[in-house]
């Protein structure tokens, strides 16, 4: 079975953890595997070519969305018969030609999975909300015609780019449970290195740094936190558009010394153990890894109300409204409070919980590998008589 895996393989990205961790696992089981970015980014660009993996690239939509539907087209034309499967990871469903490119001029299966409940940027402009709102509601059409297969990331995501279509299938977002075990060790060596003590209450935040992900948000919760605790430091891992800014408003208030930014790294995981609680207060998430694997480390979360309540797997994590910060404060002053925890007994109990409820990597690989069998059995190959005529 060879796929061609599309999606922004960019740092930050959810949407990049799910394709990355899937498809580790799939390659171990004979799938053959491609990839092709649309964002413009090469970041996963080493770590792909270590997995062996081929890394094709379009021209960003963004930078010129003539280019883009061209580099698409020739694309798919030019690779009429690699593919057995092609599995789209998309935020929505206004860029719909690509898929109308594959379905065309391609005998591939054609699989596309959404993985949020609104588009990647919040639209403030009421005019341009509507106008693609329209285009996006024409591309769920679309996609709900020529997809052989849909899924989602949640019940929610399903919903926002397919409708009401009954056959599209919620894929859970597994795993690696093991790499998210609390570690003692790596708690105390990455405090070392921020040089905070044990006993300083550090809060984290994980994500890329844009206006979904509401950081300005998590900055003024930790500034009241802060003001009557000084012995806090908050550490934010991720960039984006909004880092200078953040970094600006780091300065004038005069927290440089209580707040560090880790732009990217490969051990989010230690740094779950670190954390004595993380704030996710997002505007919207069409699942939400981080606060799943923060649940699996044990750590205290508190998140905005407005994630998917599939995440919520575990009493390591509340939902609360943006709309009240008061009392997203008095929660985590609540809590700190009654440090020390068992963290390495909680994160075993949460691990055992979350496999219960099959969002480990393996079993959500090996879902999503069944799926793609019987798609190919079931259906066969495309109608080469339909694909001549094009």
């Amino acid at each position: 079975m060879k796929v061609l895996l599309v999606g922004d393989f960019q740092y930050g990205s959810g949407m990049t953890v799910y394709m990355m961790n899937t498809y580790r696992q799939l390659s171990k089981s004979g799938v053959d595997v491609e990839c092709l970015s649309y964002s413009g980014k090469r970041d996963f660009e080493k770590e792909t070519d270590a997995l062996g993996w081929p890394m094709h690239y379009v021209t960003r939509v963004g930078k010129n969305p003539i280019k883009h539907w061209i580099d698409w087209a020739c694309f798919c034309k030019k690779h009429r018969n690699s593919y057995d499967i092609i599995h789209f990871n998309f935020s929505s469903s206004w860029n719909f030609l690509p898929v109308v490119f594959a379905h065309r001029f391609t005998k591939a299966k054609i699989v596309l999975q959404s993985h949020n409940t609104d588009y990647s940027k919040p639209i403030k402009s009421r005019a341009l909300r509507i106008a693609l709102d329209m285009v996006n509601g024409y591309g769920r059409r679309i996609f709900s015609k020529i997809s052989d297969l849909k899924l989602g990331v949640s019940t929610e995501s399903l919903s926002w780019m397919f409708g009401s279509d009954t056959h599209a299938l919620v894929l859970k977002n597994g795993i690696d449970l093991s790499k998210f075990s609390f570690s003692e060790k790596a708690r105390l060596s990455l405090r070392e290195s921020l040089k905070v003590e044990n006993s300083t209450w550090l809060v984290g935040m994980v994500g890329v740094l844009t206006e979904r992900k509401n950081p300005f948000f998590s900055l003024k919760i930790f500034e009241e936190l802060h003001t009557g605790h000084p012995n806090s430091h908050l550490v934010i891992i991720g960039s984006g558009e909004l880092q200078g800014q953040l970094e600006q408003e780091v300065h004038a208030k005069n927290l440089e010394s209580a707040v560090s930014f880790i732009k990217h790294t490969n051990v989010t995981n230690e740094w779950y153990a670190a954390f004595d609680i993380l704030l996710f207060p997002s505007l919207f998430e069409g699942f939400g890894f981080v606060p799943l694997e923060a649940q699996a480390a044990g750590l205290q979360v508190i998140s905005s109300d407005q994630i998917p309540t599939d995440v919520m797997l575990t009493n390591s994590i509340i939902g609360l409204t943006l709309s009240e910060p008061e009392i997203w404060i008095a929660n985590v002053i609540s809590y700190l409070h009654k440090l020390p925890v068992e963290r390495k007994a909680i994160s075993q109990r949460n691990i055992k919980l979350i496999d219960e409820a099959g969002y480990s990597i393996v079993s959500s690989a090996a879902t999503l590998q069944q799926v793609f069998k019987r798609l190919l059995i079931q259906q066969g190959g495309r109608n080469d008589a339909q694909q001549e005529k094009n």
